[in-house]
Protein backbone atom coordinates (compact mmCIF):
# COMPACT_ATOMS: atom_id res chain seq x y z
CA UNK A 1 0.00 0.00 0.00
CA UNK A 2 1.39 3.36 -0.99
CA UNK A 3 1.60 5.88 1.87
CA UNK A 4 0.00 9.28 1.57
CA UNK A 5 2.53 11.99 0.83
CA UNK A 6 1.74 15.58 1.76
CA UNK A 7 3.98 18.27 0.41
CA UNK A 8 5.47 20.47 3.19
CA UNK A 9 4.63 23.56 1.14
CA UNK A 10 0.97 22.50 1.16
CA UNK A 11 1.07 22.21 4.95
CA UNK A 12 2.52 25.70 5.25
CA UNK A 13 -0.09 27.08 2.88
CA UNK A 14 -2.85 25.39 4.90
CA UNK A 15 -1.74 26.91 8.23
CA UNK A 16 -1.18 30.31 6.59
CA UNK A 17 -4.70 30.21 5.13
CA UNK A 18 -6.25 29.12 8.45
CA UNK A 19 -4.34 31.82 10.33
CA UNK A 20 -5.52 34.52 7.91
CA UNK A 21 -9.10 33.23 8.08
CA UNK A 22 -9.05 33.21 11.88
CA UNK A 23 -7.70 36.77 11.90
CA UNK A 24 -10.52 37.95 9.63
CA UNK A 25 -13.13 36.22 11.81
CA UNK A 26 -11.73 37.74 15.02
CA UNK A 27 -11.58 41.16 13.38
CA UNK A 28 -15.21 40.88 12.32
CA UNK A 29 -16.29 39.75 15.78
CA UNK A 30 -14.33 42.52 17.41
CA UNK A 31 -15.90 45.18 15.20
CA UNK A 32 -19.34 44.04 16.37
CA UNK A 33 -18.47 44.68 20.01
CA UNK A 34 -19.54 48.10 21.32
CA UNK A 35 -16.68 50.16 22.65
CA UNK A 36 -16.36 50.56 26.38
CA UNK A 37 -15.58 53.66 28.34
CA UNK A 38 -11.90 53.10 29.06
CA UNK A 39 -9.83 56.23 28.27
CA UNK A 40 -7.19 54.03 26.63
CA UNK A 41 -9.72 53.06 23.95
CA UNK A 42 -9.89 56.63 22.68
CA UNK A 43 -6.80 58.49 23.83
CA UNK A 44 -3.08 57.88 24.06
CA UNK A 45 -1.47 58.58 27.46
CA UNK A 46 -0.25 61.89 26.05
CA UNK A 47 -3.74 62.83 24.84
CA UNK A 48 -5.22 61.90 28.22
CA UNK A 49 -2.72 64.17 29.91
CA UNK A 50 -3.56 66.97 27.47
CA UNK A 51 -7.31 66.60 28.12
CA UNK A 52 -6.74 66.71 31.87
CA UNK A 53 -4.52 69.77 31.56
CA UNK A 54 -7.06 71.58 29.38
CA UNK A 55 -9.85 71.23 31.97
CA UNK A 56 -8.00 71.10 35.31
CA UNK A 57 -8.57 74.83 35.82
CA UNK A 58 -12.31 74.23 35.67
CA UNK A 59 -12.52 71.01 37.65
CA UNK A 60 -9.73 71.62 40.16
CA UNK A 61 -9.90 73.75 43.28
CA UNK A 62 -9.01 77.36 42.42
CA UNK A 63 -5.98 78.92 44.12
CA UNK A 64 -6.23 81.98 46.33
CA UNK A 65 -6.12 85.20 44.36
CA UNK A 66 -7.50 83.66 41.18
CA UNK A 67 -10.58 84.77 39.25
CA UNK A 68 -12.34 83.74 36.07
CA UNK A 69 -10.36 86.41 34.24
CA UNK A 70 -6.88 85.22 35.26
CA UNK A 71 -7.66 81.53 35.61
CA UNK A 72 -5.27 80.56 32.81
CA UNK A 73 -2.41 82.81 33.89
CA UNK A 74 1.00 81.10 33.84
CA UNK A 75 1.52 82.10 37.48
CA UNK A 76 -0.87 79.30 38.47
CA UNK A 77 0.72 76.58 36.31
CA UNK A 78 2.65 74.96 39.19
CA UNK A 79 -0.44 74.99 41.37
CA UNK A 80 -2.60 73.31 38.73
CA UNK A 81 0.07 70.76 37.89
CA UNK A 82 -0.15 69.68 41.51
CA UNK A 83 -3.95 69.73 41.29
CA UNK A 84 -3.81 67.50 38.22
CA UNK A 85 -1.80 64.92 40.16
CA UNK A 86 -4.77 64.58 42.54
CA UNK A 87 -7.18 63.86 39.69
CA UNK A 88 -7.70 60.76 37.54
CA UNK A 89 -9.49 60.24 34.23
CA UNK A 90 -11.66 57.19 34.96
CA UNK A 91 -13.89 57.05 31.87
CA UNK A 92 -14.11 58.67 28.45
CA UNK A 93 -16.40 58.39 25.46
CA UNK A 94 -16.74 60.23 22.16
CA UNK A 95 -20.12 60.66 20.46
CA UNK A 96 -20.11 62.88 17.40
CA UNK A 97 -18.22 66.06 18.26
CA UNK A 98 -18.90 65.67 21.98
CA UNK A 99 -16.50 64.05 24.44
CA UNK A 100 -17.83 62.72 27.75
CA UNK A 101 -15.53 62.41 30.75
CA UNK A 102 -15.55 60.99 34.26
CA UNK A 103 -12.83 62.41 36.51
CA UNK A 104 -12.26 61.55 40.16
CA UNK A 105 -10.08 63.17 42.81
CA UNK A 106 -9.10 62.45 46.36
CA UNK A 107 -11.54 63.97 48.84
CA UNK A 108 -10.82 65.35 52.31
CA UNK A 109 -11.88 62.55 54.64
CA UNK A 110 -10.77 60.54 57.65
CA UNK A 111 -10.98 57.52 55.34
CA UNK A 112 -9.53 57.11 51.85
CA UNK A 113 -12.37 58.43 49.69
CA UNK A 114 -12.79 60.04 46.29
CA UNK A 115 -15.37 62.21 44.57
CA UNK A 116 -16.09 62.03 40.86
CA UNK A 117 -17.37 64.51 38.28
CA UNK A 118 -19.10 63.61 35.04
CA UNK A 119 -19.34 66.06 32.19
CA UNK A 120 -18.96 66.76 28.52
CA UNK A 121 -16.99 69.06 26.27
CA UNK A 122 -16.49 70.00 22.65
CA UNK A 123 -13.04 70.77 21.30
CA UNK A 124 -12.89 73.12 18.35
CA UNK A 125 -10.16 74.09 15.91
CA UNK A 126 -6.72 74.49 17.42
CA UNK A 127 -7.59 72.27 20.37
CA UNK A 128 -9.57 75.01 22.12
CA UNK A 129 -12.54 73.98 24.26
CA UNK A 130 -15.64 75.61 22.78
CA UNK A 131 -18.13 73.99 25.17
CA UNK A 132 -17.66 72.63 28.69
CA UNK A 133 -20.23 71.43 31.18
CA UNK A 134 -20.08 69.45 34.41
CA UNK A 135 -23.26 67.37 34.51
CA UNK A 136 -22.97 65.84 37.98
CA UNK A 137 -20.69 65.52 40.97
CA UNK A 138 -21.00 62.58 43.33
CA UNK A 139 -20.75 62.36 47.07
CA UNK A 140 -17.34 61.28 48.33
CA UNK A 141 -17.14 57.50 48.52
CA UNK A 142 -14.70 54.68 48.99
CA UNK A 143 -12.98 53.53 45.81
CA UNK A 144 -15.03 50.37 45.29
CA UNK A 145 -18.40 52.08 45.73
CA UNK A 146 -17.38 55.07 43.64
CA UNK A 147 -16.28 52.89 40.75
CA UNK A 148 -19.65 51.14 40.58
CA UNK A 149 -21.81 54.23 41.03
CA UNK A 150 -19.58 56.50 38.95
CA UNK A 151 -19.56 54.16 35.97
CA UNK A 152 -23.32 53.66 36.27
CA UNK A 153 -23.96 57.41 36.23
CA UNK A 154 -21.48 57.91 33.39
CA UNK A 155 -23.26 55.33 31.25
CA UNK A 156 -26.60 56.97 32.03
CA UNK A 157 -25.19 60.38 31.08
CA UNK A 158 -23.78 59.15 27.76
CA UNK A 159 -27.13 57.55 26.92
CA UNK A 160 -29.00 60.75 27.87
CA UNK A 161 -30.81 58.99 30.70
CA UNK A 162 -32.62 60.59 33.64
CA UNK A 163 -29.96 61.54 36.18
CA UNK A 164 -32.39 63.49 38.38
CA UNK A 165 -33.60 60.19 39.82
CA UNK A 166 -30.22 59.82 41.50
CA UNK A 167 -30.05 63.26 43.09
CA UNK A 168 -30.32 63.14 46.87
CA UNK A 169 -33.68 64.91 46.85
CA UNK A 170 -35.11 62.00 44.81
CA UNK A 171 -33.09 59.09 46.18
CA UNK A 172 -32.38 57.92 49.72
CA UNK A 173 -29.02 56.46 48.65
CA UNK A 174 -26.05 58.77 48.03
CA UNK A 175 -25.23 59.10 44.34
CA UNK A 176 -25.27 62.71 43.09
CA UNK A 177 -24.50 65.59 45.45
CA UNK A 178 -24.65 68.33 42.79
CA UNK A 179 -26.76 69.56 41.11
CA UNK A 180 -29.51 69.90 43.67
CA UNK A 181 -32.33 72.39 44.26
CA UNK A 182 -29.76 74.95 45.45
CA UNK A 183 -26.58 74.28 43.46
CA UNK A 184 -26.38 74.31 39.66
CA UNK A 185 -23.68 74.43 37.00
CA UNK A 186 -23.33 77.66 35.03
CA UNK A 187 -22.15 76.70 31.54
CA UNK A 188 -21.26 80.27 30.62
CA UNK A 189 -18.96 80.86 33.60
CA UNK A 190 -17.99 77.18 33.77
CA UNK A 191 -18.45 76.89 37.52
CA UNK A 192 -20.91 75.68 40.15
CA UNK A 193 -23.15 78.38 41.58
CA UNK A 194 -25.87 78.78 44.21
CA UNK A 195 -29.33 79.72 43.03
CA UNK A 196 -30.56 83.08 44.16
CA UNK A 197 -33.52 82.99 46.48
CA UNK A 198 -36.71 84.11 44.74
CA UNK A 199 -37.79 87.62 45.61
CA UNK A 200 -41.41 88.34 46.45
Amino acid sequence: MTGLFICPSHILFYFYFMKKTLFVVLLALGSCQPKGYGPDEYLTPGEQDAIMWSIIRYIGRPPEGSSFQNLFSAEFDDYYQEQQSFHRLDAFFIKGDTSFFLISRRAPSLEDKRVTTGGKLIIGDGGKITYYEEIFRTYKMKEEELKVKGNFLFDLMVKNGDLTRYQRVNNSEEYIEFPDPINYYDVKDRKWKIREAPTN
